[in-house]
């Protein structure tokens, strides 16, 4: 008789029963934002990346590509979250944007997500405050849009460095969007591992050097520390003296499996953020508190 297979999510909210609302406002969103079709970013996209490291979605055709779809489905994403199941705020911020959204015209509202893709901080905070929105709600859902809309394949590792000992990509910032990481994921590889960063935008994945500060570059050791939770030995925060910054590094079994792929998410581990604000630490690459 085959054991009886449990749902990781139940099994992950078992073991840390404080962030079932974080986990259950995040499953709303995502189904908010539903499946859509992934747009088209063909093989030449990936080649001008590898070769001028231009991240794909700051190559201006693709951008574009990007804005349009993102704008053909932003209003349906904006008016389910209103309805759904999420905190208030989160209900009116949803309204509010769309109460904009009605007043404007097509390149007006696609000012607000060429702002998010380029990342152009002061562009969105100022359109934000024009137009009196909550803007790290905004920001962060058109990301999550962005991410819907990435193809899968490109949020490989593998497909980004196929020989994780001739790699054809590694730098401090994602391939896809450009921004940087959120989450780093040590992966087995021969006797050791390596480091794979998470991207806090669009969800992709990619090999970067395994020692060093992942934001400033530092790789003076005596500048770098971990902190260790006494909860889990699965999650650590690796903390750079030099700029003050931390990155939350998984350390499991990375498997591929379902159970991995919770503990790449940023809610998962809000806690550690927690603890790391008591420390003084600054927290980069979360798209909601740029």
């Amino acid at each position: 008789m085959k054991p009886k297979k449990t749902d990781p999510m139940k099994r992950f909210l078992k073991k840390y029963p404080f962030l079932a609302e974080a986990e259950r406002i995040h499953r709303l969103v995502d189904e908010a934002v539903g499946k859509p079709e992934p747009i088209q970013l063909p093989k030449r996209a990936v080649t001008k990346t590898l070769a001028e490291k231009l991240p794909i979605l700051q190559q201006e055709t693709y951008r574009r590509r990007m804005v349009r779809a993102v704008y053909l489905m932003q209003e349906a994403v904006f008016a389910r979250i209103a309805e759904a199941d999420v905190p208030p705020l989160m209900q009116e911020s949803a309204r509010e944007y769309l109460a904009v959204l009605k007043k404007l015209r097509k390149a007006a509202k696609e000012e607000f997500i060429i702002a998010v893709l380029t990342q152009d901080k002061e562009a969105f905070a100022a359109l934000c405050e024009q137009h009196v929105l909550n803007e790290g709600f905004l920001r962060s859902t058109i990301w999550r849009m962005i991410a819907a809309l990435v193809p899968a394949e490109l949020k490989d590792p593998d497909g980004w460095n196929p020989d994780r000992d001739k790699p054809r990509f590694r730098e401090n910032f994602c391939p896809v969007c450009g921004r940087r990481p959120v989450i780093a994921d040590l992966r087995k590889h021969r006797q050791g591992r390596t480091r794979d960063l998470v991207c806090g935008g669009c969800g992709t994945r990619w090999l970067y050097a395994r020692i060093g500060c992942v934001y400033c570059g530092n790789t003076d050791l005596e500048k770098m520390h971990m902190l260790e939770p006494t909860d889990s030995d699965l999650m650590r925060l690796d903390i750079c003296d030099e700029c003050n910054s931390y990155i939350k590094t998984y350390r499991g079994p990375v498997d591929g499996s379902d159970a991995d792929a919770i503990y790449r998410q940023d809610w998962a581990s809000v806690h550690l953020d927690l603890l790391a604000e008591e420390k003084g630490l600054h927290k980069k690459g979360n798209p909601i508190l740029e």
